[in-house]
């Protein structure tokens, strides 16, 4: 124990300034400039606060989360294909997709690939789909007829099918529909191929993590050619990739975040991927998509990536 008589030495020793015993130095004897990075350090941490809310309320509107399921994301190498635009305009789509998933660490094709990632533009989308459906009766029944019926009758601008199937460690599951769309050829009559069991083996569902994973296999974006006033062709590239790539729910509240997203709802709408979109594409494909807490870990990387 330090005796009383010794703290007024003790605290030239060390050139401070003595404390009465048993009191504690009140915050008006610091030096300015510790009071000045005391305050810029609560300062931040309220802001890191406020922009974590303002995350967490973006990524809970916008990504699409099944029940009892992890996140979906792409696991198979993306294959992107655009039709119905001129060849420039296609190769300039073709060209961000190719950029947002290099970005965001998405798993991206070779050049020599089988499409899987379907980016159509007409002035005619519903007679499109209604053919798509000819061809592949299979879509229909493989998420449920409301989910589809929603999805044909639905009138906004840019509407997306995700085809997705359970995977194991990012593998897509063997004897799944993925397997056939994989390896299907583009004029086959059911390009999906038959609906066999999709199982992992040795995997189960445990408080932290899951036994297996939802992956996109293939992806259709219909882009109603009609609805395109006021849009330029690089808002709708960044438009498109960034719902080609994450599983958006196509009527999300955004909470007034600055995403491209706003596209077709907001005439202030942002140029291009805005940082806040980017750093949502990169969180998703850089954190543990079996770990049941996948989205706090993204809102703590989007966070610091938007504010370093």
């Amino acid at each position: 124990m330090i005796r009383r008589d010794f703290v007024p030495f003790l605290a030239a020793l060390l050139l401070l300034p003595a404390a009465a015993p048993g009191s504690t130095p009140a915050l008006a004897s610091q030096p300015p400039a510790a009071k000045a990075a005391l305050s810029n350090v609560t300062i931040d941490s309220a802001r890191q606060q406020a922009l974590r809310q303002q995350v967490n309320q973006f990524v809970v509107s916008v990504l699409a989360q099944p029940g009892n399921e992890s996140l979906v994301r792409w696991n198979e190498p993306v294959c992107p294909l655009v039709a119905g635009l001129p060849r420039d305009f296609g190769e300039f789509i073709l060209a961000r997709i190719s950029q947002a998933a290099r970005a965001a660490g998405a798993p991206l094709a070779g050049r020599s690939c089988r499409a899987n990632l379907f980016v159509i533009a007409t002035p005619h989308p519903d007679l499109v789909l209604k053919k798509w459906l000819a061809r592949d009766p299979q879509i229909e029944t493989r998420h449920g007829i409301e989910r589809m019926r929603s999805f044909l009758e639905s009138s906004r601008p840019v509407r997306v099918w995700y085809n997705t199937v359970p995977s194991c460690a990012g593998v897509i599951a063997s004897g799944s529909v993925a397997a056939a769309e994989l390896n299907a050829t583009m004029g086959a009559s059911n390009p999906s191929g038959s609906l066999g069991p999709s199982f992992c083996q040795n995997t189960m569902d445990t408080q932290l993590s899951y036994g297996d994973v939802r992956s996109i296999y293939s992806a259709i974006v219909i882009v109603d050619a009609g609805k395109l006033q006021r849009v330029t062709i690089g808002q709708l590239a960044d438009y498109v990739s960034l719902v080609g790539l994450v599983n958006v729910r196509p009527d999300s509240d955004r909470e007034g975040a600055p995403t491209i997203l706003r596209l077709f709802r907001d005439s202030s709408a942002p140029q291009a991927l805005t940082p806040w979109d980017r750093a949502l594409l990169y969180s998703l494909y850089n954190t543990n998509q079996s770990g049941k807490l996948q989205l706090l870990d993204m809102e703590s990387v989007m966070v610091r990536r938007i504010a370093p």
